[in-house]
């Protein structure tokens, strides 16, 4: 499905802003789209479900070398971080961006909940857990020369599902 298919349908295009937003406030610098394939390299990612009225998710995937520049910039100083307070910072980062976009979904997001975020570090085929018909958008992100890739997915509601064709 494109972008411009159903109105109700363009939250879910709204990834790149809040990508950049969370990027400003949170660590003080920008974050750039560089494409839609997934980075290279991946080596641990994060996912946070939405459930209830929308059913949803977004997951963060990041090369080695870029998850230790996010740490870095989350704690003010370069070193040699434990894998587990790496994993906290894709986690937290993954959380941000899920929690800004739940913002932006309307109504139906106040009776919906967010998932703790689910760390993993292997790479597997097809991360979606939503069954049936849903929208999905994947995008590559630079800060300070580091890619990292977004994923969103979002379960389109049976009552929205005749008003988008």
């Amino acid at each position: 499905m494109k972008a411009g298919d159903c109105a109700q349908d363009q939250r879910i295009w709204q990834i790149d802003d809040i990508v950049a937003d969370v990027f400003h406030m949170l660590l003080q610098q920008s974050c750039n789209v560089v494409g839609d394939a997934a980075a290279a390299g991946i080596d641990i990612s994060a996912k946070v479900l939405l459930s209830g009225a929308i059913e949803a998710q977004c997951l963060v995937e990041f090369p080695q070398a870029t998850a230790k520049k996010l740490t870095d910039a989350f704690l003010g100083c370069e070193n040699n971080w434990e894998n587990a307070l790496i994993e906290d910072a894709v986690g937290e980062l993954c959380n941000m961006i899920a929690g800004g976009w739940k913002s932006k979904l309307g109504a139906l997001a106040s009776a919906s909940d967010l998932s703790v975020p689910a760390i993993s570090r292997s790479r597997g085929p097809d991360r979606n857990t939503l069954n049936g018909r849903h929208l999905k958008m994947r995008r590559t992100y630079a800060f300070d020369n580091s890619p990292f890739t977004v994923t969103l997915a979002i379960r389109r509601p049976v009552e929205n599902r005749s008003s988008c064709r």
